[in-house]
Order: C-alpha cells, then structure tokens, then sequence
C-alpha cells in the first residue's frame, strides 16, 4: 500500500477517528484504525464494536491495499507535522512509514483481517433525515440520558421515525426530555431504536459538521447513518424503552409563564446555598411571582424571587435546581410555562410556540 495526502485531509480523518477506538480494550486491534487505498481515495475506519465510523478521502494511490496501525500514535505524529503533502505506504516487512519533508515515521501494525468488518446495507434502503432536525432533537434531549449503567435502556436515548413524524426521548428517571417534529419520511412503518449516550454524541458531531443530508436504516440490532463521505454504525441498546407518554401529564391545575433567563439567574444565585448531594430547593409558586428558597444547613440559606404570570392556587414544590437550569438551558427558549398539578406530581415544562417540546421533573419531598 502507498498513498500521498495532505496533511490537513489526513489529520482531520484521524481525529474524527478518536472517538470510536477502545485503545484499553481487550482485542488489541480496536486501538488501531483500517486505512485502506484504492483508486483515488482512502478509506478509514475506526470501531470499538459499539460505534464505528468509516470515511472517505482523497488521495494520491499509487499502490493498493490495507493495513491497520494504532489510532492514537499515528494521529499524535500527523498533528505535529507541517501542512505538505504526507507519504504513507507499507513496506514488504509490514511497518507503516509516515514521511513528510526530512521527517519519518517507522510504526507496527496488525493483520487487517482481523479487524470488523462493517455491516452490509443497500444504499437504495436509506431514509432521509434533515441533518438540522437531528441535531436540534439531540440539543434538546441529551441532556437527560441516564448515567446508571444498571439500567440500560435508559443509557441511550429513543429514536422514533414514523411517516409523518420523528421523536427523540430519553428520562434517567428523574426527567424526562421529549421532542417531536413532523415530516414526511419513508419509512412504511415506526422505526424504533435506542441510541447510546456515546453514540448519540457523535451523531451530534457527525450532523453538525456540514449542511450534507443525513440518511439512516436499520439493520438487525444496528442502525447506519450515513452523511456525505462519512458512515457512522452503531449497535442498538436492546430492549424496552419505558412507556414515556405515561409519564407526560395529560392536564395541569396550575401554570407559570416565566422569563427563561432571569428565572435561571434567579435559579442559579439560590442554588449556590443548596445542599451539595440533592441541590434541592423550595420553588413557590404564587400570584405574579415565584419564590425560592435553599438552606445549606450550618453554611446558611438563600432566598430570592422573580417575576411570573401564574394561574391556580398557589403551591410550594422542592425540586432539584441543577436539573431545572440544565432543562431551562436545553430547551433553548425566552419564554418558558411551567405546568404542575400539585406539589408531588411532576413540573412540565413546554414552550408556548412549540407544541413538541416538553421537558418533565420529578419533584422532592420538602
């Protein structure tokens, strides 16, 4: 294998390659990245079983083949040299030379036979989706993916892609962030998936890159997405997501409109007296106004309040300050209503202009 390419080409590949290698894993391989060259271009692939990511880029292909060598050696080496052109080729003892101007690189490799392959799909069988919508629904609901790794189907969020609709959900338990956006996509019936929390995080990177249209179909337990010259698979979180629309009150007796960022400001300033394990604080609801309050035991306490349209009887909640500001900042709104029906029922909170969109925490005892 011989190839030429520019520096910034190949430094960009190997980077975005850095995400999906296991270099402490127990194969060995899955530190390393598959470069193979062919025709005009190279192809990379990185996977740690989980995710993988495979790209194309152009290059100078002198002589075909494949090959693949440890991702984070060749990325550090690639970062340090200057923007010329960079010869890559494998010689007959089977090291990869790396030579760019008088610099050299000698590096080990591994049998490219032994790395996974990528899934077989057929490009006809690939759904649209408009790259802005995935990453605006990610936006607004990342934020909520469970960390417990003893509760797997809440680690990833849930991706729903029917005809005329797209959904994205996740809930840790404590929240629960839902969008909804419509559309029309040829699907004949609901695709549903979970989508790891890591995995999801570069599907934000891979949707946020360029305006290329997103694609996507589902493969037995993976699902492919494929945008430009990059194609990104990841292995599904089996089993049920909870029943979310349960979840998601059907009514409310009492509402406040509040002003997004003095509210968080408000927020913000109380929580800084809040108990460091809970962040718990009492939020008073009442005509023209929210209350809040923190105590933080022997440190002292904190009182504030800020202005609000407030309709029902009034009522005092205890909820978790961090998780309001995180929401608040995810929703990404000027104007937000919040809707409760009680002090132990939870808060909801949706946008007036945006019917698809809510956003829901679970309340503490006081």
């Amino acid at each position: 294998m011989e190839f030429t390419i520019g520096r910034d080409e190949f430094y960009k590949s190997l980077q975005r390659a850095q995400g999906f290698v296991s270099p402490k894993g127990p194969m060995p391989i899955l530190a390393n990245v598959f470069l193979e060259a062919s025709d005009s271009a190279i192809t990379l692939f990185a996977s740690n079983l989980d995710i993988g990511l495979k790209g194309s880029y152009d290059a100078k292909v002198s002589k075909p083949g494949k090959v693949t060598v440890q991702a984070k050696k060749l990325h550090d080496i690639v970062r340090t040299l200057p923007p010329e052109e960079i010869l890559v080729k494998v010689d007959e003892d089977e090291r990869l030379r790396v030579i760019c101007g008088k610099s050299k690189f000698n590096l080990a490799t591994i049998d490219p036979d032994q790395f996974p392959s990528f899934p077989e799909y057929d490009e006809k069988t690939l759904i649209g989706l408009d790259s802005e919508m995935v990453r605006e629904m990610i936006s607004k609901t990342s934020y909520a993916i469970s960390h417990d790794e003893t509760r797997l189907t809440l680690n990833g969020a849930f991706l729903e892609v029917a005809p005329s609709r797209a959904r994205m959900v996740a809930t840790d338990g404590h929240r629960l962030a839902f969008v909804e956006r419509d559309g029309a996509f040829k699907v004949s019936e609901p695709v549903k998936v979970i989508i790891a929390r890591k995995a999801v995080g570069e599907l934000q990177k891979l949707v946020s890159e360029d305006d290329e249209p997103l694609q996507f179909v589902q493969r037995e337990n993976h699902v492919i997405f494929k945008k430009g010259r990059q194609t990104m698979v990841v292995r599904l979180i089996e089993g049920a997501f909870p029943n979310y629309e349960q979840v998601i009150p059907k009514g409310s007796a009492r509402q406040a409109t509040i002003t997004t960022a003095s509210f968080t400001d408000c927020l913000k300033r109380v929580a800084t007296m809040a108990d460091e394990k809970s962040h718990m604080i009492r939020m008073g609801f009442g005509e023209g106004k929210v209350e809040m309050s923190s105590e933080g035991g022997e440190l002292g306490e904190a009182r504030d309040e800020v202005e609000a349209e407030f309709a029902g009887e009034s009522v005092e909640i205890g909820l978790n300050a961090e998780y309001i500001i995180e929401m608040l900042g995810a929703m990404g709104a000027d104007k937000v209503a919040l809707k409760m029906q009680d002090a132990l029922s939870p808060l909801m909170a949706v946008v007036p202009e945006d019917s698809g969109l809510i956003s829901i925490v679970m309340p503490m005892r006081l």
